[in-house]
């Protein structure tokens, strides 16, 4: 009796057909699904960049300021980077003297040199006698040594709506 069986199954008409797989129709569903997940999620990465580089930027001015203000109390209250963007970058990675003059026993006060600007992608800086109402030029940081002053020299608004020059 079970070979009457197996038989009429194998000859029966709807059933000569493989069933296995997927039609066109349920992968076109698929698809459109990923798709609209793909669109409600990427600009949430997005967006999350953004604010990383946001928070990178941040910690890294107030790691600098932090040694220029360590700077300043182990050099008779005299700022680093008197002459150039060059020398204040040397006083922070360099160990120095009193007198800012290298090989001494104070610093260095970046051990892992001078933090790149996450926006910009670069470490360049500028000297400025004034710190300037906003940013300008190409350079990543200004810098004012007569006050000890550093900004991001990056402009528009980050993701929290605060603008980079006021980080």
């Amino acid at each position: 009796m079970l070979s009457h069986i197996t038989q009429s199954r194998e000859h029966a008409p709807h059933r000569s057909r493989n069933l296995s797989g997927f039609t066109l129709v349920e992968l076109l569903i698929v698809v459109v699904i990923l798709a609209i997940l793909a669109a409600v999620v990427i600009p949430q990465f997005e967006n999350t960049s953004a604010s990383a580089k946001e928070s990178a930027l941040a910690a890294s001015l107030q790691t600098v300021r932090q040694s220029i203000a360590l700077y300043r109390v182990q050099h008779n209250e005299s700022y680093p980077g008197q002459t150039d963007w060059t020398e204040l970058v040397n006083h922070l990675i360099c160990a120095t003297d009193q007198d800012g003059q290298e090989d001494g026993p104070f610093g260095p006060y970046l051990r892992t040199g001078f933090p790149t600007n996450p926006i910009t992608s670069t470490n360049t800086g500028k000297n400025a006698a004034a710190l300037p109402s906003g940013p300008s030029g190409t350079e990543a940081y200004v810098y004012v040594p007569s006050t000890g002053e550093l900004r991001a020299n990056v402009a528009g608004n980050a993701p929290s709506g605060i603008a980079y020059w006021d980080l």
